[in-house]
């Protein structure tokens, strides 16, 4: 089971930033870097999770809410690429 929401979970970072690489009317370095920015944008969001001791678990005060934010900043991470995605894609 943690293997098939491990998959979900990378499909839901990876397909935004496959799509943004396979746009055609953007050249090619512009294609790689949007595309980057797309798959690493939860990384680093996961990893500010991580560095934040309440947020990582240890919170002396309100355990309760320091879970719940953490939650809350992890779903959030998984729908960032998507948005970025949309944000990227707009017609300006």
């Amino acid at each position: 089971m943690r293997v098939l929401l491990t998959l979900i979970a990378f499909g839901m970072i990876a397909i935004p930033a496959l799509m943004m690489l396979a746009r055609e009317e953007l050249p090619r370095g512009r294609r790689i870097g949007r595309a980057l920015v797309v798959f690493l944008a939860p990384a680093i969001a996961l990893g500010a999770i991580q560095s934040v001791p309440e947020l990582d678990g240890r919170a002396l005060s309100y355990p309760n809410a320091w879970t719940m934010l953490r939650l809350v900043l992890s779903g959030l991470a998984l729908i960032l690429p998507w948005c970025l995605y949309v944000w990227f894609t707009a017609r300006r």
